[in-house]
């Protein structure tokens, strides 16, 4: 398994996923990628993970961290110990093609500006359906999956894309160390799109790989908890990155955008609504530490708001939010008529 040209590290970050593991872990054994280690992160699981881990792969790095520290802080702990020129992300839940890493690896020999690659993820009871594509990411902060329930011969061009998916991706280690990581505030969702944005606002350049697939246990939903993460990390995202200027030419979107996000809560009952009222209320008593990451961010911005523009997207996918596709198809045509006259607006005189 271990070679030494061009070592990648390939990061697993495991939370009572010992079912999902005894079929991840194969799938990577089988990988034609000539160098690489598997660094399985477990965060405090109850169901005999590590000792799962530990028992039939000796070989493999375990990591425990003592208590679930999250998506993005648990994922952190295994950045530390690997030693990879490259680091990849991938969620246990997943079974991989056995041309999956060295697919997502080969891109960065042919670019130095590469500074990440994101695979072809598709829904593992439905292999022929797309789950991802790599992300997009709206203007807004929202982050929605590319390619969502479209048939997997479409999405076949190698490109340059906006944002990685955190369900499978990888990075050149120099360049994650710069960013330092994840932002383990997020804990948990759109900590892949908040890195995405450093990596693009650095300078780095994320490219779509569709011949890297990774099959994902996949089901579209929000619970009232994830509607609490999504839109936290979301104020988070544009708070850290955006210049006051740009937010400010941003304020007529971000209204719209909040009667989107404040009516999908009310259509799914008062834990939601609770759970967009309790993002509000982290963000105002955490403040003074986000306007702090937000000027470390911005020291670091090489490439402008403008030029950053051209990575995000104007229209909102209602079908993967909202259930109903008459309700869906009223909305889209409302709200993505204003987004899409807005962005072409603000894309002249950010």
């Amino acid at each position: 398994m271990y070679g030494k040209e061009k070592f990648a590290s390939v990061v697993i970050l495991s939370y009572n996923s010992k079912e999902d593991l005894m079929e991840c872990i194969p799938s990577l054994m089988s990988q034609t990628y000539p160098g690489f280690e598997i660094i399985v992160v477990d965060n405090a699981s109850r169901d005999g993970s590590e000792e799962f881990v530990r028992t039939n792969y000796p070989e493999i790095k375990v990591v425990q961290t003592g208590k679930n520290l999250g998506y993005a802080a648990g994922n952190n702990a295994g950045f530390e110990v690997a030693e990879g020129e490259y680091i990849v992300v991938i969620n246990p839940d997943t079974v991989v093609d056995s041309n999956w890493l060295s697919k997502l690896i080969n891109p960065f020999d042919s670019d130095p500006e590469i500074a990440a690659t994101t695979s072809k993820i598709l829904i593992y009871s439905q292999n022929e359906i797309i789950n991802t594509c790599a992300n997009t990411n709206h203007y807004t902060g929202l982050t929605f999956c590319r390619g969502f329930n479209k048939p997997s011969r479409e999405f076949d061009s190698y490109q340059e894309v906006g944002s990685v998916s955190g369900c499978s991706f990888a990075i050149r280690r120099d360049i994650l160390k710069n960013l330092n990581g994840f932002d383990s505030d997020f804990f948990l969702y759109q900590e892949d799109a908040d890195l995405s944005w450093r990596i693009r606002f650095a300078g780095g350049r994320i490219m779509y790989v569709p011949e890297s697939i990774i099959y994902h246990k996949y089901k579209l939903s929000i619970s009232p908890w994830k509607e609490f993460y999504l839109e936290r990390n979301r104020y988070l995202i544009l708070l850290k990155n955006f210049s006051s200027r740009t937010l400010l030419l941003l304020l007529p979107a971000l209204i719209v955008t909040e009667i989107v996000t404040m009516g999908h809560a009310v259509l799914n009952g008062p834990r939601y609504i609770y759970s967009k009222l309790q993002a509000y209320l982290w963000v105002i008593k955490n403040i003074k530490e986000i306007l702090t990451k937000r000027h470390e961010t911005i020291c670091k911005k090489t490439t402008t708001d403008r030029e950053f523009f051209g990575f995000l997207d104007w229209k909102i996918p209602f079908e993967q939010v909202i259930k109903f596709p008459m309700i869906s198809k009223t909305v889209d045509i409302v709200f993505n008529s204003f987004y899409a006259f807005h962005m072409k607006l603000i894309s002249r005189i950010v």
